[in-house]
């Protein structure tokens, strides 16, 4: 629950520093506004898109397959010997392995809203 306070008050923090970064250059607030929400959100959208992935565990799959190419050749295999890199286990033990990430979902909601508020405040804005 504290990363989830912190999270909420970062982006509030981000958001305050945007306004006053517009206020202090003369801009338009409103569209400065705009703007740093889109911004705001696109960020934690694309962060919490790239932790979902994560924790799905879609890079499992190639990182196995990588071992295995590696594996597949003598130069990998020699240096395989000396590395514990290559532990390669059976594909249903190495595709079981996922990670879970506590803040994905929160990070997603609040990208998420950020990039509606923007996009409905252009839309204010603009029509």
């Amino acid at each position: 629950m504290k990363r989830l306070n912190y999270l909420y008050l970062l982006t509030l923090l981000f958001f305050i520093i945007a306004i006053f970064t517009a206020i202090f250059q003369g801009k338009n607030i409103f569209l400065s506004i705009i703007d740093s929400l889109f911004i705001i959100g696109i960020t934690y959208v694309a962060a919490g898109s790239l932790l979902y992935i994560f924790q799905k565990g879609f890079f499992n799959g190639i990182v196995y397959a990588l071992k295995r190419f590696r594996n597949s050749t003598k130069q990998g295999k020699y240096i395989s010997q000396f590395d514990d890199l290559d532990d390669t286990k059976e594909a249903h033990e190495e595709y079981g392995v996922k990670r879970s990430f506590s803040i994905t979902r929160s990070v997603l909601i609040i990208g998420s809203i950020t990039l509606f508020l923007s996009i409905a405040l252009s839309y204010l804005l603009y029509t």
